[in-house]
This record gives structure tokens, sequence and C-alpha cells, in this order.
């Protein structure tokens, strides 16, 4: 398929091929209309044609390999202009020669007017003409060619950024996993072998699954509910707990660990400051491609203002946030309000076409 946006490295049959084609086409058109307009005929024209392409092709490659990249695309217009119209002036002299001593005596048999004629001019703009449409597309192809390599720099930087974020993500959430499995462990919990199978499933849903860009939603609803049965089982009968989870989630696809941390913060900010009985709530439901995910927790209400969560604090919920800038621009909602309770509400559009990384 032709594409003119495409920049080739080096000569390859591909390239030439074009160059042909497009020489051709000029050389089948200028014959055509000359030879419907004036005397002579159609091959006549054709070889005419031929010989004035001895000096329309040098003049055009001149313009477009050396007057458009050193002048013209470094913006050194004062000299770009004045050297493209001194060699269109040049190139049309030597084309209006070839008439006035050649052309006109060896093909039209009839004597050309004096060499200093108004017809020069038409050949100067014949020469700007047809050197314009290849200049028109080298200048496409290399805006084209920045805007892709533009592109690609944001999507480097964007794709480095969010590796680093996610990364920031494992040891956070496997410090506070892993002190909770030693914990168990020194006590000689019953259900130590169970949280290991758990921490194991996590820890492969976030080594393997999560190096995509993105992962069925169902699949990051699992990795949430395998926290939730392991923190479950650290605190027991003190911690009164809900999930409810409503909508079509079938289908669906989300950032890796998008979830996760607001989850953490619940039990960070709430269980685990709170030696009596606490509470976290989840409601998490998709309606037309939108996601709603509330996450509510008791505060204590003997904590000090320290033990307080903040809605800005916290390296997980710092990291999301710029994950979600990253991610999802202009197509997700982020509240934190704390009264007598701390909520967190998401709206996310999971409909929106996430950076490539």
């Amino acid at each position: 398929m032709f594409q003119i946006e495409k920049t080739y490295q080096g000569w390859s049959w591909e390239r030439v091929s074009r160059h042909v084609l497009y020489w051709m086409a000029w050389l089948l058109l200028y014959a055509a209309i000359n030879s419907t307009h004036q005397e002579g005929s159609f091959l006549t024209w054709t070889g005419v044609e031929l010989m004035i392409m001895g000096v329309k092709l040098p003049f055009t490659y001149f313009v477009i390999y050396y007057l458009v990249p050193n002048y013209l695309l470094t913006k050194r217009y004062t000299v770009f202009f004045p050297l493209f119209l001194l060699s269109s002036i040049i190139g049309g002299v030597v084309i209006w020669g070839l008439y006035h001593y050649f052309l006109n005596a060896t093909y039209f048999h009839y004597q050309a007017p004096q060499f200093f004629s108004a017809k020069i001019i038409y050949k100067v703009i014949d020469l700007i003409y047809i050197a314009s449409l290849p200049m028109m597309f080298k200048l496409y192809q290399q805006q084209h060619l920045q805007e892709k390599r533009a592109t690609q720099l944001v999507e480097q930087k964007l794709g480095a950024e969010l590796k680093i974020l996610k990364n920031q993500l494992h040891p956070h959430f496997l410090f506070n996993t892993l002190n909770n499995l030693y914990g168990m462990v020194l006590t000689q919990h019953p259900q130590a072998g169970e949280v290991v199978v758990r921490l194991s499933n996590m820890m492969s849903y976030m080594l393997y699954d999560c190096e995509r860009p993105a992962i069925d939603l169902e699949k990051e609803i699992e990795n949430l509910q395998n926290y939730i049965e392991l923190e479950k089982i650290r605190y027991g009968k003190r911690l009164e707990f809900s999930f409810e989870l409503g909508g079509d989630v079938a289908g669906k696809s989300i950032a890796p660990l998008l979830l996760l941390p607001f989850l953490e913060n619940a039990f960070k900010h709430g269980a685990e400051t709170d030696e009596t009985n606490s509470w976290i709530r989840i409601n998490l439901w998709v309606e037309n491609g939108n996601l709603t995910y509330l996450v509510e927790n008791s505060i204590p209400s003997n904590g000090t203002e320290d033990m307080m969560p903040k809605t800005q604090s916290g390296v997980g919920l710092a990291n999301v946030r710029k994950r979600l800038a990253l991610l999802y621009p202009d197509s997700y909602q982020l509240e934190i309000t704390r009264n007598d309770t701390y909520l967190i509400t998401l709206k996310l559009n999971l409909d929106h076409e996430m950076p490539h990384r």
C-alpha cells in the first residue's frame, strides 16, 4: 500500500520504484497536455520532455535533498529562498536554451524567437511547480517523522515512569505482607500454609501478569480477594469486612495493581491501628464501561493525630495518583475524604485507551 509518510534508509528497490513512477507520471502528463494544445504528436512531446527531464530531475533533487534539509528544515529561510529562486532561474534559462537552440529546430522545424523572452519566466515557474510537490512530500515526511519520534520519546518516558511507580508498589506491599506472615509463623498459626499459597499467587500475579500494560479486571479483583483473605486471617474476628461486587466485570481490562493500594491503605489506617473492633467496606461495580470503586474504613476513636490517615500521605496512594494521571488522563475521578470514616472513591473509564509502554 502506498504511504506518502514512509521514509527509507538507502535506495531500496521500493524507493527507486516510487521515484520512477512519479517521474513517469509527470512525463506522460506533460506529453499529453502539450500534444493536445500545441504542434507535435504525443510521441514527439514524450521525447522532448525526456530531454527536459535532464534539467528538472537534478534541479528537483538539489532542492529536496540539499536545500530543504540544510536550510528550510533548519529555518535558515534567508538562505533557502534566494538559493531556491536563483537555481530556479538558472534551470529555467537552461530549459529555454534547449528549446531555443535545439528542440524548436529539431522537432518543430521553425526558427525560435530571440533568446531573451518572457517565456523564460514560464519555464522558471514550471520548474518551481514541478519541484514544489516533492518538496511538500518531503516536508510532510519530516513532520510525520518528528511527530513519531516525539511520540516514541513520550511513550518511553511514560513507560519508564510507570515501571518505576509500579516497582515502588511491590516492596511496599511485600514488606507489609511478609511482616504478617512472619508473625503467623512465630505463633505457629494453623493457617500459615494458606497464607503462603495466597502470597505465592499474588507474587505470580505481580511478577508475570503485571508485566503487561493492561490486565483482565477479573484477575485484578482476584488479586484483591487474595489480599483480603490474607488480612482476614491476620486480624480474625476483630475485623468486620464486606466486599460487594456488581455489574459486568467480564471482558474488561485495567492497569495492574491499580486498585490494591486503596485497599492496603484501608488496612494500614484502620484495622492496623485499631486494637479493638474495626471495619472495612468495599464496593466495586462496572456499568457501561465505567468502574466505580469505593473503599471505606473506620477510624480508631482513640488514635492520635499522627495515626490519622492523611489524604495526601502514604507511598502507595502517592504512587497510584501518579499512575492514574499517566494512564488515565481526563478519564478518572479520585476523591479521598475523612470525616467520621475514611472514604476513597475512584471512578474510572475502562474504555479509555491507555498509552503504550
